[in-house]
């Protein structure tokens, strides 16, 4: 599993506010400088911070934006499989892997304000590599060693993570990974991740915001060749 990135808080000063003071109090003043000015040059250090704290104060405070909604779409399953764990390329009782080029999802689940969500149950599905949707009574063939749909809940830091294949188009749908968000408290979100660089028609909710849902892909160092891993923070209303 990929490790988890941390929410990261911005510095106390923007860039420059530091520099500025120490420029302005830490410069060796020559003796010959009179007191008036070394009072002009104390002043100026303090205009200088005093100036800085009111823009970090409204960067800490500024809300995130939170994830646009998706629709959910005909295929969320119908009845829950027994096997519904965070590993999607394995199913109970079979000895197969999924086809598919392994993915490596995590991230982290917000309120606007920053604050972490811990316990929020998150549900992942998908189609399999065949394009098909498991759990909904489709009668096409399907990759039997796919789960199809996994639940997880996120950690004290509102962490979560997940191990899929890389989404595949299917005819009219470009690929994407559905999820489903439900916090202890405050209200629920259900939206589409899609895959960045792969285009082709989407969902009609989601308009201008696709880009907002976009995940790049990168190779999972440390993980079996030809695996991908992404990373995709989620904020809650």
């Amino acid at each position: 599993m990929t490790a988890y990135r941390r929410f990261q808080p911005p510095s106390t000063l923007p860039p420059g506010a530091a520099t500025a003071t120490t420029a302005a109090v830490g410069r060796s003043t020559p003796s010959g400088v009179s007191a008036t000015r070394r009072r002009a040059l104390a002043a100026l250090a303090v205009g200088a911070l005093g100036s800085a704290l009111p823009s970090v104060a409204n960067a800490e405070t500024r809300p995130l934006a939170p994830t646009p909604t998706d629709a959910e779409g005909p295929f969320y399953p119908r009845s829950l499989p027994a096997d519904r764990d965070a590993d999607l390329t394995r199913v109970a009782g079979r000895g197969g892997v999924a086809r598919g080029t392994p993915l490596y999802l995590s991230g982290t689940v917000r309120r606007v304000d920053g604050t972490p969500l811990p316990g929020t149950s998150v549900e992942l599905w998908q189609c399999d590599a065949l394009g098909v949707y498991h759990h909904v009574g489709a009668t096409e063939a399907q990759d039997e060693n796919f789960q199809g749909y996994g639940v997880v809940v996120t950690d004290a830091e509102g962490r979560y993570a997940f191990k899929s294949i890389r989404p595949v188009p299917y005819p009219g749908r470009p690929p994407h990974l559905h999820l489903k968000l439900t916090p202890k408290s405050g209200s629920p979100l259900t939206t589409q991740l899609y895959v960045r660089g792969d285009g082709g028609p989407t969902s009609m909710s989601v308009g201008r915001d696709r880009d907002r849902l976009s995940l790049a892909l990168a190779p999972a160092a440390g993980r079996e060749p030809g695996a991908l891993a992404a990373e995709y923070d989620f904020v809650l209303r």
